[in-house]
């Protein structure tokens, strides 16, 4: 199985004219990214992968740099592309925090231990993170925050979470 990428940064609009680009790190952490040599760019449905020739930091603002892109004009094709990198260059995670790409393609189950549908995306919601679930029941996407009341536990090594109603998918 191929190792997933996981979604780090979102590269903003061009600063100065050597075709650095802003950078808005998704977890709000921007060391790890400032180690990195290469990533992944991910714009409109196409992926490719891009070399890292500079990192810069001002004030509170962080700009990066990719190889042969040293124009404003050049750069700015990159705006709006998210920056994916290796599970491995990434933020070691504490005991109990997970990536949100582990929640792709993810079993859902009941309290009861029913097997009754499949996290299929996330969403970005007002208090929390959304779940797109592929119901077994109806075949149908239903969305589920992301909130305690509603799923119980995430179970990363087991690749499952458990869903507090399952009427929520019916």
């Amino acid at each position: 199985m191929e190792a997933k990428l996981l979604s780090a940064a979102k590269i903003g609009r061009t600063h100065g004219l050597e075709g650095f680009l802003r950078l808005y790190s998704l977890s709000g952490e921007y060391e790890h990214l400032r180690k990195l040599k290469a990533v992944v760019l991910s714009k409109d449905g196409k992926e490719g992968s891009f070399s890292i020739a500079s990192f810069r930091v001002s004030d509170d603002s962080y700009f990066i740099k990719f190889k042969d892109y040293d124009n404003p004009e050049k750069a700015r094709t990159l705006t709006g592309s998210i920056l994916k990198i290796k599970r491995q260059d990434a933020i070691p995670l504490k005991d109990g925090e997970y990536y949100i790409a582990d929640l792709f393609e993810m079993d859902v189950y009941s309290p009861t231990s029913k097997h009754i549908g499949v996290i299929k995306n996330t969403l970005e919601g007002g208090q929390a993170l959304l779940l797109e679930i592929f119901s077994l029941f109806d075949q149908k996407i239903h969305i589920v925050p992301l909130l305690d009341v509603y799923i119980t536990s995430v179970d990363i090594k087991n690749n499952r979470c458990i869903l507090t109603l399952e009427e929520l998918l019916k």
